[in-house]
């Protein structure tokens, strides 16, 4: 299994969010989902995929229910969103006394005039079926109507001093046993992206590891 999939977040505490108040708003909704629906906005690199993931993981875990394909991106859904969405949520529901969970990617994508408004009506329709869970690049490009429907979280890309404990961790894992200082030296100069991030940390552990 390759490094970025062997260290992808699975739980709460392996994401890396950099407001503390988005932190804990995303951590309610891994322990105690609100039945508003959530959507995780900001640009590329804000964590907001795997947040989503590791929200919907954290829910089928607690509930124990079964999933099929509960993650989606809204420009493959298209106008047939809904029974694709439904094979799913009936799926789900089998013997299952709470909702199903289902992930949108990119919900931005669905075309602003005919499928966004359809979105929302089936949102309003079956609210008490379904927890939808949603991420966004481009947030103005959603109607008001179907963007209210939502609680809206902006994210911003963490800084390196956020990524300490979280790179520490995967190095560790790694067999590694740097000190809180050594990676914050290691990661004061670097620039890019939380992929970029994770294909630094593997070099730094390769290079580790053919020094010793």
């Amino acid at each position: 299994m390759s490094f970025d999939i062997t260290h992808l977040p699975q739980v709460y505490s392996d994401l890396v969010i950099a407001d503390p108040i988005n932190a804990a708003i995303i951590k309610q909704y891994c322990t105690d989902p609100p039945s508003k629906p959530l959507l995780l906005a900001g640009p590329p690199g804000a964590g907001k995929t795997e947040a989503a993931r590791v929200i919907a993981r954290s829910y089928f875990e607690k509930h124990d229910l079964q999933k099929m394909r509960w993650e989606h991106n809204a420009a493959t859904l298209g106008k047939a969103f809904e029974d694709r969405i439904m094979n799913e949520v009936n799926f789900q529901m089998f013997g299952n006394p709470d909702k199903a969970l289902v992930v949108i990617n990119e919900i931005d994508t669905f075309d602003l005039r005919s499928v966004q408004p359809m979105f929302r009506e089936f949102m309003d329709s079956h609210r008490h079926l379904i927890r939808i869970i949603a991420t966004t690049n481009h947030k103005p490009r959603i109607i008001g109507a179907l963007l209210s429907r939502f609680r809206v979280i902006d994210l911003e890309p963490p800084s390196n001093l956020d990524w300490v404990d979280r790179a520490k961790a995967i190095l560790a894992a790694e067999g590694l046993t740097p000190t809180r200082g050594d990676v914050e030296q290691m990661l004061q100069n670097f620039q890019g992206s939380a992929r970029d991030l994770i294909d630094f940390v593997e070099e730094t552990v390769i290079a580790t590891k053919a020094a010793v």
